[in-house]
């Protein structure tokens, strides 16, 4: 559990320093983009880490898929509102937010390689 806060907490502050990198370069309205697509990247990862990992005991191959599928499912679902939302208050500034949300994603990559 702890490295799925360590990843969220890595994806907040890549945010953080994309919204910085934006909003010296294009103002307030990129950085509160790049800072939503921080929350489109982060917020559906924990939330499935959250679902999946207290699971993780269970012995029963099929509960563990079952869990696994519904876990996903919400993941895909949060992450599609999310973008939905982010188009809608956010469709001129979507390159900060979408570069931002890569950023973001790079932090599991990363995860990989410092934790193996």
């Amino acid at each position: 559990m702890r490295l799925a806060w360590a990843v969220f907490a890595a994806q907040i502050i890549t945010g953080l320093l994309m919204a910085v990198v934006f909003g010296v370069k294009g103002g307030s309205e990129p950085a509160m983009a790049a800072l939503f697509g921080a929350v489109v990247a982060a917020v559906p990862g924990l939330w499935m880490a959250l679902w999946m990992l207290p699971r993780r005991r269970q012995t029963d191959a099929s509960k563990m898929a079952r869990s696994f599928y519904w876990g996903e499912l919400g993941k895909l679902g949060l992450t599609a509102g999310l973008f939905l939302t982010a188009a809608l208050l956010f469709g001129q500034q979507f390159f900060a937010l979408l570069a931002t949300y890569v950023a973001c994603l790079a932090c599991y990559w990363l995860a990989l390689i410092l934790t193996r």
